[in-house]
């Protein structure tokens, strides 16, 4: 058994789809699991999408029928104009404008649920009409019938007892009758039938989940890099690849924020010592490997520039220790209003964090701080981590430069400031590594 995600970048054009057909035909003789993004940019298309309706904007069906049509064009470049795949998009369409009708009513968390997952399950049906029009013959299967989770809409918790044993079911039945079987990522579902998603850049967390689940022997996630490099080329011009990382470094490098794979990821597959590829639909022959072995984690330095980060300094109003039970309330409103937080640094009065910015939910988050701290932000920062650097140049190069906040220890470098400046540092940064 083998297990293939792959994500936007891969789906987002008819051009990138038929990329897909030889990678696919080299497995269609042993069993195979797809697990499908949405197409190019529409996860943040639908965020936007549900943010109109919900504000009555006058522009909501212009978002709308610019989805649509998105999404039409590729079908038309894809099928013959009488394909029965053409119905079977419309019916999802309609049922996305009925779910869009009732969201503003209803909670925005599961709103977002309910809206947002139409990227995948239109993305994964247009694959498997696509696969099973050019004989490589698939079922295709809603992945919140098998990813059961509980009620915390946007970052769902997987029941992993319940999932199993409907992951099993429900795979069983399907390959029984084909070799293929095509579904969604970043999905789950409640045990009352309503959708859920794991998280941003939750489809490697989806794909890890079933390959658990089915004891597959690999795991590969097919992007538009060749691999795991070392920093963004768009950021690094001279990024290199990493032909071989551990899970536990590269749980450090996603945690830091590289963009690469999902925090989540690894674990599902560690506890099963599934092996994780990270390919290029591009260029199949490059590939880095994740798996248990450590012995090539530090070979080269590693750069992760977070943008659109936001510096939170909370302190005691009475001159009271932020003690540990202190600590647990402040993270626990992080986590539920979606802040992903990247660094913590506390002292006896106050408590520094930084998170990713999630402008939706900012006053509501600050309203709650303030009932018992005094709260002080900073927005519009960036964030560099080091791993694994050969020395202090870098730190250095920073010396008459505002840092905001600084972390170091044995294997990491971190530095938080203003994006501005730290843009104006790019070039004499590029320079050093």
């Amino acid at each position: 058994m083998l297990v293939y995600k792959f994500g936007g970048a891969a789906v987002k054009d008819a051009k990138t789809i038929r990329l897909l057909l030889p990678l696919i035909a080299e497995q269609k003789d042993s069993p195979l699991l797809i697990v499908v993004s949405a197409m190019g940019k529409m996860t943040n298309a639908f965020e936007r999408l549900l943010s109109a309706y919900r504000s009555n904007d006058k522009e909501k069906e212009a978002f709308f029928d610019s989805i649509k049509d998105y999404h039409y064009s590729i079908l038309a470049d894809l099928f013959e104009q009488n394909h029965p795949i053409f119905a079977k998009i419309e019916v999802c369409f309609s049922e996305l404008e009925n779910e869009l009708e009732n969201s503003a009513a209803q909670a925005y968390d599961f709103a977002y649920d309910q809206i947002v997952s139409f990227g995948e399950l239109l993305s994964s049906r247009i694959l498997s009409d696509y696969l099973n029009e050019n004989q490589l013959l698939n079922s295709w299967v809603d992945v919140s019938d098998l990813i059961i989770t509980n009620d915390k809409y946007r970052d769902a918790h997987i029941d992993w007892e319940t999932t199993k044993a409907k992951v099993l079911h429900w795979m069983n039945r399907a390959f029984s009758q084909v070799n293929i079987v095509v579904t969604q990522g970043f999905i789950g579902g409640t045990k009352d039938g309503y959708r859920t998603t794991l998280g941003r850049e939750g489809s490697d967390f989806s794909a890890a989940i079933l390959a658990n689940c089915l004891n597959a022997r690999q795991l590969t996630v097919w992007k538009d890099v060749p691999g795991i490099l070392n920093a963004n080329p768009k950021e690094f011009p001279q990024a290199k690849n990493l032909k071989h990382l551990s899970y536990h470094e590269t749980v450090e490098l996603a945690f830091y924020g590289a963009s690469v794979i999902h925090p989540r990821t690894l674990q599902p597959l560690k506890m099963k010592n599934i092996p994780l590829f990270i390919r290029s639909f591009l260029q199949p022959d490059l590939a880095s490997i994740i798996d248990n072995q450590n012995r090539f984690d530090s070979e080269i330095p590693t750069y992760i520039l977070k943008e659109n980060q936001i510096l939170f300094t909370i302190s005691s109003r009475d001159f009271d220790f932020i003690d540990a039970e202190k600590l647990t309330a402040i993270l626990k409103l992080f986590s539920d209003f979606h802040f992903h937080i990247r660094l913590i640094q506390n002292s006896a009065l106050n408590f520094s964090l930084v998170a990713d910015e999630n402008p939706l939910q900012l006053e509501e988050l600050l309203f709650q701080l303030k009932t018992d701290y005094s709260v002080r932000y900073n927005r519009n920062l960036s964030m560099l981590s080091i791993r694994h650097s050969k020395d202090n140049r870098i730190a250095e190069l920073f010396g008459n430069t505002e840092i905001l906040l600084e972390m170091q220890s044995r294997a990491s470098q971190q530095f938080v400031m203003r994006s501005d400046v730290l843009q104006n540092k790019m070039a004499e940064i590029n320079r050093l590594v």
